[in-house]
């Protein structure tokens, strides 16, 4: 603050700096927040000096700075690999768990699934629907030939017609409508199956082309008997497919074991590695060897939403949070996923194409870089190789793992059509029993149809002496049809098993209608049969191959079931033989 100054006192004036001026005489605004200073250097403002150099030390290390070192960025990647194809398999279903396995080539294009799940089931093949089609295809095939002369002859040798076979129409009504429009207009593919299984039929010997008729009726027959060397696999006592894959031969072949199989599509989970076992077939030295391919391609650096930044000054996306993943120890994906994800920023994509049906194994990977320096690079899998968790990978049961990744040869989006037959394995507790519950079965058409639309068996009915105040003694109550007993047996000293049992009926047992619990004698073992149950479906399958051409078979299909059921199952019942007055 100025005071005035006392005539003996002198005044001293200093000059302000021309910086001080400016400020002093502008007029206040607001400015922008920056990193300068009033000196004019702004190097102190970015320099982000911290207060605590062992901050920054410790955030090296976290980041993995520490680790860096003076080296070249990378520019290409070579690969070299090699593919082992599938070779040979061996079903390994009900009989084949002794003795050596029925080892059979591998068809060229073939799937997985029409190899493996196929299962003739022949009460479909042989309803009307299916003797209707087959004959039509033998007909328009040699039609399309120029055999019109042995078309007519089959029509008139094997014409379709109602064998008397059904007498309940009520059940399957199909059956009746489609002979009513077929019977005697198309040939029954039954019939004309079982005459050239037999051997040369008149209707065939006698054409004008015998032997082009024949071609014709031979490629009919591998038509309508399904996939060659196709079938086995499936095991009724284990509710499961089992079987054997080879890939490659000689030295270099690998042996799979696939057990458990049931839901339809085969993945690397499914597959044992048998570490040591050889497979010597006689046409092995047909086979080419598995040589190696080495491709060259440049390095791609890999990005993805919420990657860490590989800037200082860089924020990450705030949309995609990756440590806010919320997991369990047990949560084994979702903590392997956000571990890659906080990882680091310097992954590279080296796209491999990996040969489907085989075996696709790497047999080296260098990286060139901008220096010229040619870098082996070692797997990762080879440190930790026996020991943790473990993905894509087939182990031995020793846990020796296969080197190289399995892609198995399944069906791509394969069409299912209605299940042709259906039983529902479960237990009844209020009955202290196990059964086998029918639910589909194909009828008389070739569809298939409800059991549960038969009528139930009805209880006695009293004698004519029986006086209606009294009550009527029932040693065991009925129970629907399709209801078939598994009865407690004992399998070995220490094991107990459920072995397929029978009702009576009028003295009579009453037999399964369908194909999957046709096997006589036939025992499961108990831990097969959960207190959840198990549903086994028979569903047809049409899919494509690689070269386009269709693959159709009929194949298992495994479910967890609905829990326990009630059969009503009772015995010493007593039940009032009049109604209320």
């Amino acid at each position: 603050m100025a005071r005035a100054a006392k005539p003996t006192e002198m005044i001293a004036v200093t000059e302000l700096p021309a910086a001080l001026q400016a400020i002093a005489t502008s007029a206040p605004a607001l400015t922008r927040l920056e990193p300068q200073s009033v000196s004019g250097d702004p190097a102190p403002g970015v320099e982000a000096v911290v207060a605590d150099p062992l901050w920054m030390l410790g955030r090296q290390w976290q980041i993995g700075e520490l680790l860096g070192r003076d080296a070249g960025s990378p520019v290409s990647v070579s690969v070299s690999r090699r593919a082992l194809p599938i070779t040979a398999w061996a079903p390994r279903g009900d009989g084949e768990d002794e003795g050596s396995p029925d080892w059979r080539p591998w068809p060229e294009g073939a799937l997985l699934d029409e190899l493996v799940e196929h299962v003739p089931h022949e009460p479909s093949e042989r309803g009307v629907r299916r003797r209707a089609e087959s004959g039509a295809q033998l007909a328009e095939m040699l039609r399309e030939g120029g055999h019109d002369d042995v078309a007519d002859a089959l029509l008139a040798a094997h014409p379709l017609e109602d064998d008397g076979s059904g007498t309940d129409g009520r059940l399957d009504p199909a059956a009746q409508r489609l002979l009513l429009a077929l019977a005697g207009a198309t040939p029954d593919g039954g019939a004309a199956r079982e005459a050239l299984e037999a051997g040369e039929p008149p209707w065939l010997a006698g054409a004008s082309d015998a032997e082009g008729a024949g071609a014709v009726a031979a490629a009919w027959l591998r038509w309508a008997a399904g996939p060659e060397d196709a079938g086995g696999a499936w095991t009724t006592t284990r509710l499961e497919h089992r079987f054997l894959l080879r890939f490659g031969h000689g030295g270099d072949a690998a042996v799979l074991r696939a057990t458990a199989f049931g839901h339809g599509a085969a993945r690397w989970g499914d597959f044992e590695w048998l570490e040591g076992a050889a497979v010597k077939l006689d046409d092995d030295g047909d086979l080419p060897a598995a040589s190696p391919v080495t491709d060259t391609m440049l390095a791609t650096p890999l990005r993805y939403l919420g990657m860490p930044a590989d800037r200082y000054w860089q924020l990450e996306d705030g949309a995609v949070d990756v440590a806010a993943i919320e997991a369990q120890p047990h949560d084994l994906a979702r903590l392997c996923l956000a571990e890659f994800a906080l990882g680091g920023d310097d992954w590279l994509v080296v796209p491999v194409d990996g040969r489907r049906g085989a075996v696709n194994q790497i047999e080296s990977v260098s990286v060139t870089t901008t220096f010229g320096e040619r870098l082996e690079i070692g797997e990762a899998a080879d440190e930790r190789r026996g020991a943790g968790f473990r993905m894509y990978e087939v182990t031995s049961a020793s846990g020796a793992s296969l080197s190289g990744v399995v892609l198995p040869p399944v069906a791509q989006t394969p069409l299912l059509g209605e299940p042709v037959e259906e039983v529902a394995f479960l237990r009844d507790e209020t009955a202290n029993m196990a059964w086998a519950v029918e639910r589909v079965v194909p009828g008389r058409s070739g569809d298939p149809r409800q059991r549960s639309a038969e009528p139930r068996p009805q209880p006695p009915a009293p004698g004519p002496d029986h006086d209606p105040e009294d009550l009527l003694y029932e040693l065991l109550t009925p129970t629907p049809r399709n209801w078939i007993p598994l009865v407690p047996v004992r399998l070995a000293p220490a094991t107990i098993g459920l072995r397929k049992g029978a009702l009576l009926e009028d003295g009579e047992p009453v037999l399964p209608l369908g194909l999957l619990l046709e096997p006589t004698p036939l025992d499961f073992p108990a831990e097969e049969i959960p207190r959840e149950g198990v549903t086994v479906r028979a569903v047809p399958v049409l899919a494509r191959r690689a070269d386009g051409s269709y693959a159709r078979w009929t194949g298992h299909r495994v479910a967890t079931g609905r829990g326990e059921g009630s059969s009503g199952l009772a015995s010493d019942e007593t039940r009032p033989t009049h109604g209320p007055a």
